[in-house]
């Protein structure tokens, strides 16, 4: 249902920590991205909330970059975009999979 590669691709596209402007490989996020994708799948809902994604990430954003609660607050807005894309995006891959 959640794709890896879909989630790379959203956070490669928003790049919260500006890095791939930097010049980071475009793998840069991967290892987000595949936590991001397990977490989701450990969710207890199928019909995950914005709140649920977006404290799925942050977590995950917090473990990868070592932020402090300011740097959070600050990439908040990011976060809540992401989290919209990811489920926007698994949505249309779930009605597509329907006939």
């Amino acid at each position: 249902m959640y794709s890896s590669s879909r989630i790379d691709a959203i956070l490669q596209a928003e790049d919260i920590e500006g890095l791939l402007e930097l010049g980071a490989p475009k793998d840069e996020y991967s290892h987000e991205a595949a936590r991001i994708q397990s977490g989701l799948e450990g969710l207890r809902s199928d019909d995950p909330t914005e709140d649920q994604v977006s404290a799925l990430i942050v977590s995950v954003w917090e473990n990868a970059f070592d932020l402090s609660d300011q740097d959070i607050k600050k990439r908040s807005p990011a976060f809540r975009r992401v989290a919209r894309q990811i489920l926007e995006t698994c949505l249309q891959s779930t009605e597509h999979s329907h006939p």
